[in-house]
């Protein structure tokens, strides 16, 4: 065999070598993913049912509002204490934690800190935090997938590629919605397209949701009645759209620059308790309000609130977000925008019914959902895939759900210009 002809046996072996490296890696982390969601979702049933109460119904994720009128403020102000504690004891002692991001971008993500960062996020949570849970499945996974790259050796292209498909795996393995944590890790986290990127997103997270069943089940997150697209509700979306659009910039801009100021030291052991504790009054009149936000987004899709509730409902929402959030807490705000989007959509259709009766108020709420958490999250296929996985509609609202998408981020994008001119002289390094 010439030298030539050798040298290329010896690169197609390597490269079968990488190939199934690669294949082996994308397993495990599937597995591993898989896993991790299944230990965070135990957690929140297991301190939700111990709390809350067994029986069925909208409160948190699937359980009956408080038994109790005082329970929401002995639990989400005991969350305070705790979680304000532990993050106190892991920022003081602990190794710095690697947001998601980071890890993407290469950076060491600790083991027990990140660990323990995310039972936090899950636990406070359970215990009726306003703060989205998504972050922590993510984190979680994503830390799993960095340690698994180093163990294969797989190269910083690939590395990279994996430690975000895991992260979307974490998304997808929690809500059920494989194609939405695939996008997500493209369209987000990778920010490119690639045909091995989709293949391998698409593969972990695949078989993080499946072996997220379990617990998770393989049924929507959210049952809603059959919904119709006509012209009322086509228009309706139109015009919905950028209102949404200001809305949701301002939640994503408020959460934002509260966040980046949030107390730290000594200061974090006072803020977050009180805030939580204040939250926690709040829900003990508005039990909605509490949790992740599914509660809330459950009444918008249902319409089992009036009008005026759900606009309030959803005010509040907002508020108890950003008081949260910005007091020190980690978390997420993907079902916070899903709960405010469902609930101001649901409240616009009782509305617009008196001026073109026809639309579907369901229908207007999902809309609306897609609209908001698109602009707060700045990707819109994801947002409108992650909705209609959430809801399983399928194909039948594409259309107005296109419409109102775009009539959000026209006005989130025109919005955002003029917030970074008004802030740019606070602080310019921010923007």
């Amino acid at each position: 065999m010439t030298a030539p002809a050798l040298e290329r046996t010896r690169a197609h072996r390597r490269g079968l070598g990488v190939l199934f490296r690669l294949g082996l890696a994308t397993l495990i982390v599937g597995v591993a993913t898989g896993l991790a969601v299944l230990l965070l979702v135990w957690i929140v049933h297991t301190i939700e049912h111990l709390v809350w109460g067994h029986e069925e119904g909208p409160f948190l994720d699937g359980l009956a509002s408080p038994r109790v009128w005082w329970l929401p403020i002995v639990t989400v102000g005991g969350a305070g204490v705790v979680a304000a504690l532990g993050w106190y004891l892991l920022r003081r002692f602990g190794r710095r934690i690697a947001s998601v991001e980071q890890g993407v971008a290469g950076a060491h993500m600790p083991w027990w800190e990140t660990l323990a960062d995310t039972v936090i996020q899950v636990g406070s949570v359970a215990l009726g935090a306003s703060i989205g849970k998504e972050v922590a499945p993510r984190e979680l996974a994503s830390m799993a997938g960095s340690k698994i790259v180093r163990w294969f050796r797989l190269d910083a292209r690939w590395g990279r590629i994996l430690i975000a498909a895991a992260a979307g795996a974490g998304l997808a393995g929690v809500y059920n919605v494989p194609l939405g944590g695939a996008v997500f890790a493209i369209e987000i986290l990778l920010a490119q397209f690639s045909v091995g990127a989709a293949v391998v997103a698409l593969t972990v997270s695949a078989i993080a949701t499946i072996v997220a069943r379990p617990l998770v089940g393989d049924v929507a997150l959210y049952q809603v009645s059959p919904v119709e697209v006509n012209p009322s509700l086509l228009v309706a979306a139109i015009l919905l759209g950028p209102l949404l659009g200001w809305a949701a910039t301002s939640f994503s801009t408020v959460t934002a620059r509260l966040a980046a100021f949030r107390p730290t030291g000594w200061k974090l052991l006072v803020a977050l308790p009180v805030a939580f504790t204040a939250v926690g009054a709040l829900g003990a009149a508005f039990p909605l309000i509490l949790g992740n936000g599914r509660a809330l987004a459950t009444a918008g899709f249902d319409l089992s609130q009036p009008a005026l509730m759900l606009l309030l409902l959803a005010l509040l929402k907002y508020v108890a977000t950003v008081v949260s959030l910005g007091s020190g807490a980690v978390g997420g705000t993907l079902q916070p925008s899903v709960a405010i989007g469902a609930a101001l959509g649901a409240a616009a259709a009782a509305g617009w019914a008196y001026v073109w009766p026809g639309a579907d108020g369901t229908a207007l709420a999902i809309v609306a959902a897609a609209a908001f958490l698109a602009s707060t999250m700045r990707a819109p296929l994801t947002a409108i895939v992650l909705v209609i996985e959430f809801t399983a509609t399928g194909f039948d609202l594409l259309l107005p759900i296109f419409l109102a998408v775009a009539g959000s981020l026209a006005a989130s994008r025109l919005t955002s210009r003029a917030s970074l001119r008004r802030f740019a002289p606070l602080d310019p390094a921010r923007e």
